[in-house]
């Protein structure tokens, strides 16, 4: 195994601005938000900057909620490539993409280019920006996650990026569930990405903890792959694992191949600062 932390520089539609005192701000497009984050301990670099802010995310009194600094449109897109997402302000600071994997999604792209007729699962897909990525570059997509709300963005996202309805196929289904189905089924993949969250709810009620289910997830992948398998990528964001322990995970249960881990962040503009926002195991055949 190797340890290798993931950056992303931003792109022309978007970048960390500045970050510090427990927020970030960031420029999705034309609309720049103050978002919290629990890594940036350090002080602010540019407070002018923060003016900019038309929306900030905080924890009040009554719950979480968005303050709107100015009148920002409910959705707007942000390009990406040839691609198009479709954000908005969500619950728990959320806005519909995660940017920091943008690498991710270069490596993504290039292999399924390289490799027509990848099949790729998807797994805790959220609203698709991977699974986006992969169809666009010509892979077959099975992309699963739990909300019903996320599944919907995922078609906007295929629509706004001119790709075919059926371009990916979407499944509202516990993910642990649905893997196992895939397993009964005898169905195997080239590429397998997960992004579990710490806490989440099946569209049945299914309870999902990570502590719970993150190993019984993976444990299905050597069944999941195929004799042609590229790629596993495993994301996370709970504080309660290191990078380190998902690249064991996965070197347990996929000894052959190279295996390699570390932090996702993203590198502030301007700066020689990174803001380390998640991390990674990542194996490759």
């Amino acid at each position: 195994m190797k340890r290798s932390d993931v950056t992303t520089l931003g792109w022309d539609e978007y970048e960390l601005l500045d970050s510090g005192e427990g927020r970030k701000l960031e420029r999705f497009g034309d609309i720049v938000l103050d978002r919290p984050d629990t890594q940036a301990l350090w002080k602010k670099e540019h407070s002018v900057l923060w003016e900019r802010a038309q929306a900030s995310f905080s924890w009040a009194d009554k719950g979480e909620r968005w303050f709107l600094q100015t009148e920002i449109p409910q959705t707007w897109t942000l390009p990406y490539t040839e691609l198009q997402f479709i954000l908005s302000l969500k619950q728990f600071k959320h806005v519909g993409l995660f940017p920091e994997h943008e690498p991710q999604w270069q490596e993504i792209a290039a292999l399924c280019k390289a490799h027509p007729g990848l099949r790729v699962l998807n797994l805790f897909g959220y609203t698709g920006a991977a699974s986006v990525v992969a169809a666009a570059a010509g892979a077959t997509v099975t992309h699963v996650d739990a909300s019903k709300q996320t599944i919907e963005i995922v078609k906007e996202n295929l629509a706004a990026s001119a790709l075919p309805s059926d371009s990916i196929r979407l499944v509202c289904e516990d993910a642990l569930r649905y893997a196992k189905r895939l397993v009964a089924r005898g169905e195997q993949f080239e590429v397998i990405i997960m992004d579990p969250p710490a806490f989440g709810r099946g569209p049945k009620g299914e309870v999902w903890k990570i502590e719970e289910g993150l190993a019984d997830v993976v444990a299905l992948v050597p069944q999941l792959l195929s004799e042609r398998a590229k790629l596993v990528l495993l994301n996370g964001y709970t504080a309660g694992y290191s990078a380190r322990t998902f690249g064991e995970l996965l070197h347990d249960v996929l000894p052959s191949g190279t295996v390699t881990f570390g932090d996702i962040g993203i590198a502030q503009k301007n700066s020689d600062r990174v803001l380390t926002t998640g991390m990674y195991g990542k194996w490759e055949k």
